[in-house]
């Protein structure tokens, strides 16, 4: 007889949560919290800073985006996904942060 050394999988999942908890439960889901309180808090801040320096809309799209950008893939770190997970939403930041970044204004 062969002995099988990879199983097949029981169709349970090891982390997955039992049915008496929630988000809040876990430490992921606290930390990812703070992140987001973070990004309103920076939000905010850019908002009044870009206000009172009458900035342009283009110069207003590309830090809010940036800010965006960056605490968004904090919260996806944070929030415990994989890398396996979180690789497509970081290309993607990625190369809306380059497009963002590499753009160039009208020439005044």
């Amino acid at each position: 007889m062969v002995q099988v050394t990879n199983p097949p999988p029981t169709g349970t999942v090891a982390h997955a949560p039992s049915p008496g908890t929630h988000f809040l439960s876990s430490f992921e889901g606290e930390l990812a919290l703070v992140i987001v309180g973070l990004t309103v808090l920076v939000l905010l801040t850019l908002a009044v800073l870009l206000w009172r320096k009458d900035a342009s809309a283009e110069d207003s799209i590309r830090a809010f985006a940036l800010v965006l950008i960056i605490l968004g893939t904090i919260v996806l770190i944070c929030a415990g996904y994989s890398n396996d997970q979180i690789a497509p939403a970081v290309g993607l930041f990625g190369t809306l942060a380059g497009y963002l970044l590499g753009r160039k204004g009208n020439p005044s």
